[in-house]
């Protein structure tokens, strides 16, 4: 402990001092309780989302695979062509505890088989191989923001703990050991003060 200056005026800094720290742990410990409930609440939903996207890429990789099989490579190639179209994804930002988290907007919807403009006797399973695609690359957008958002906020909830950790383990701990030095030196000198007194006062009355 690095030796302080034992006086009153440190000591009332250090009381000052352990009950701005102790009111932080409180500030703290309640933003890491927010954030752990934020963190728990899109825990579930990712994991659903995420499980959707898997059995809907199996789909997706399987009708591919039929399409290819009795179509061929030319026709499906032809229809990729034809379905290529611009997806544009806005991203939105909201604070929670000062953390910036994502929200992803999408803008263009899928356009039927005319729409598109391939030719009319491309079979039905080539489209619904590019429906099913869409319906993959729509759950991974849904996705993305949610993984984002946890681990951001897996961030700062580690963060946070950090902090509360030095503030109860070493600060307050530090601050407390140098007061009670303080007081305890304090004290002392107090009590050779009233000693030196009182054999003042003994030698005056011989």
């Amino acid at each position: 402990m690095e030796q302080v200056s034992p006086t009153r005026m440190n000591l009332l800094q250090r009381k000052a001092q352990i009950k701005l720290a102790l009111q932080g742990v409180e500030l703290l410990k309640n933003k890491r309780d927010a954030l752990l409930k934020e963190f728990m609440g899109e825990v579930q939903p990712l994991l659903s989302v995420r499980n959707e996207a898997q059995k809907e890429l199996r789909k997706a990789v399987d009708a591919l695979i039929m399409s290819l099989a009795i179509d061929g490579s030319e026709k499906v190639e032809s229809a990729a062509f034809a379905y290529a179209e611009d997806l544009t994804i806005k991203m939105e930002e909201r604070n929670i505890w000062g953390i910036k988290i994502p929200h992803v907007k999408t803008e263009g919807a899928m356009r039927s088989p005319f729409e598109r403009g391939y030719a009319t006797d491309t079979s039905a399973r080539i489209d619904e191989t590019a429906s099913a695609f869409k319906m993959v690359i729509d759950l991974i957008i849904k996705m993305a923001p949610i993984e984002i958002k946890l681990k951001r906020l897996g961030q700062e909830i580690r963060k946070t703990s950090r902090r509360v950790n030095a503030l109860e383990q070493i600060l307050i701990p530090n601050l407390t050991r140098e007061m009670r030095f303080i007081r305890d030196t304090l004290e002392e000198r107090a009590r050779e003060d009233v000693f030196r007194l009182k054999r003042l006062k003994g030698h005056e009355k011989t």
